[in-house]
């Protein structure tokens, strides 16, 4: 198809104009309500990289993410899956992606539709990548570039270093750019069947363009970005978009992509701390440099940010303490994020199921592995977040989430998710003012009748070794000291 026949065919798509969940308001997300909402979740999954394609081998597979409290999750779509020949999609695949956006809603995550590759293709980098199929590689670029048979096994460990210096990827890349022989058409086309497919299913709040995309973000990148939003515009008017810069920018160098002309989107950088693979252990950095940056480009372009990947091998030492810096910065941030990734399929000899990564946050058996533990955070606020204290210890009675916030009555209540664990097995709640909270299924509602700057601070609550109705007691003298101390401050 040439490219002039797509242009005219996406422009006389059907537009349906279908309300989304939520929304930006220059730099945060909104829900219908006109509440500030954060995001924290993770990426599903790892094995969906490689057939049969989908990591979610029965819909009970999501039920840990909503206890845990997450809310959103970053679902891989991989086009090989879709499209594995030329202008032909494949109807069982969709249907099979889209009844788990279905089992996500039902459950209480909203849903980031992942257009995932790494390394272009199965077919490329000697077998090692994924996402794009195999017709896509040009074939005019014989014989110095041949699509390979896919491995993804053991052989494909190192395919990072890999990925950066083969020249023969980086002319199937150019290719693809250049619409050499009519991918990059099929890639747009694609986007728009896909989200004409989505259009209508409310648990989808958006698309991520694509992920690491390899190319110069000047040239090649950021023009493609710009069709592939009229792309999926076209179909779905209202959707979040999901903006990733280049593979390279992983590792926390600076992105070169100019600021997006079109609106409602999230800046989607991801970050992966190089020195956990060299020193396999956490040098103990506080991560504030890279993440300031990041937060940089999302406030030039304003736009609310969304940490896409972030994670760790759990046998990398220090992984908790490394997440919680993350999860530190993000809070910093007032920021979104998708850990690197759930999957239910995670077996010891296959690990993650593609070129043996190994980042499940479970194992075999669906417990959580070291490189994972539920944190608290914000889902949302009755108004604007301003600032979030997370004190992160491994002695879980230490822990505390401070979270203050601009409250607009008109908009409900704000939400924290506090798990648990997290606060060594029942959370306590300090309230400010005229802020009222109630706790229940490990998350915390707060409402006050007045405008203004509210706070919060949850605790782990006293433990008193007594009875049930003596720790009552306890619990109840403990809350009337705290409000007597709070009226005599007022005095």
């Amino acid at each position: 198809m040439k490219l002039w026949m797509c242009v005219f065919l996406l422009a006389a798509w059907p537009s349906v104009s279908v309300a989304r969940a939520l929304h930006t308001d220059g730099g945060v997300l909104r829900d219908e309500a006109g509440g500030m909402v954060l995001l924290r979740g993770v990426n599903v999954a790892g094995n969906a990289k490689v057939p049969p394609f989908s990591a979610i081998r029965d819909e009970a597979d999501l039920d840990p993410l909503a206890r845990w409290g997450m809310n959103v999750v970053r679902l891989l779509f991989i086009w090989e899956a879709y499209e594995p020949t030329r202008g032909t999609y494949d109807a069982g695949y969709l249907a099979s992606y889209r009844g788990v956006v279905k089992a996500a809603a039902a459950r209480g995550l909203w849903v980031i539709v992942d257009f995932h590759q790494d390394a272009f293709s199965r077919a490329s980098l000697e077998g090692c990548g994924e996402g794009f199929p195999a017709w896509a590689i040009d074939p005019g670029l014989a014989p110095t570039v041949m699509p390979a048979t896919p491995d993804n096994g053991a052989r494909c460990v190192d395919w990072g270093p890999r990925m950066v210096s083969d020249a023969g990827l980086r002319a199937t890349w150019a290719s693809f750019y250049a619409d050499s022989d009519g991918a990059r058409t099929r890639y747009l086309a694609m986007l728009g069947s896909v989200a004409a497919a989505l259009v209508d299913e409310p648990g989808v709040i958006g698309y991520d363009l694509l992920n690491e995309p390899g190319g110069d973000e000047v040239t090649q990148i950021g023009p493609l970005y710009e069709d592939a939003a009229r792309a999926l515009r076209a179909a779905d008017p209202n959707a979040v978009l999901f903006v990733s810069p280049g593979a390279l920018t992983s590792a926390g160098t600076q992105t070169h992509l100019a600021t997006p002309t079109f609106g409602n989107k999230v800046y989607s950088p991801h970050f992966y701390d190089p020195l956990l693979y060299v020193l396999k252990a956490y040098s103990g950095g506080d991560e504030a440099d890279v993440f300031t940056q990041m937060a940089s480009v999302a406030q030039a372009w304003n736009a609310p940010m969304l940490l896409g990947e972030f994670g760790a091998n759990p046998s990398v030492d220090g992984v908790d303490v490394y997440l919680g810096a993350i999860h530190k910065q993000l809070d910093v941030h007032l920021a979104s994020g998708t850990a690197w990734a759930y999957t239910p399929g995670w077996t010891s000899t296959a690990k993650d199921g593609w070129n043996q990564e190994d980042f499940s946050i479970v194992d075999d058996s669906g417990l959580s592995r070291a490189n994972f533990r539920p944190r608290p955070f914000v889902r949302r606020t009755a108004g604007t977040l301003t600032a979030v204290t997370l004190s992160d210890e491994l002695v879980r009675a230490k822990n505390e989430l401070v979270v203050e916030w601009l409250h607009d009555p008109a908009t409900g209540a704000t939400e924290i998710s506090a798990p648990n664990d997290y606060f060594a097995g029942l959370v306590s709640v300090e309230a400010r003012g005229d802020v009222r909270c109630t706790v229940a299924s490990e998350r915390v509602s707060c409402t006050a009748p007045t405008s203004g700057i509210k706070r919060v601070r949850l605790v782990a609550a006293p433990r008193c070794g007594l009875t049930g109705a003596e720790c009552l007691l306890v619990l109840l003298v403990t809350a009337w000291k705290r409000q007597s101390r709070r009226k005599h401050r007022r005095r």
